[in-house]
């Protein structure tokens, strides 16, 4: 049995199980290839420092910290 893990949510106001939406490699690589290069960085971001999307109203949650 696994426990989800939760966090508080900007947008609901409670306390929510999140997920992290796929990055879509072949998209990125498209861009990458298109931009000579330029769309790298931001493709590196979405690998190591995805977004926590909220379960229940499905935007991104934001850390305070």
């Amino acid at each position: 049995m696994t426990k989800e893990k939760t966090t508080r949510c900007n947008h609901c106001g409670k306390q929510v199980g999140y997920h992290f939406d796929p990055v879509n490699h072949w998209k990125n690589l498209f861009f990458t290839v298109i931009s000579f290069g330029l769309w790298l960085p931001m493709w590196l971001c979405m690998i190591f420092g995805p977004t926590k999307i909220c379960n229940e109203c499905n935007e991104p949650i934001w850390s305070t910290k």
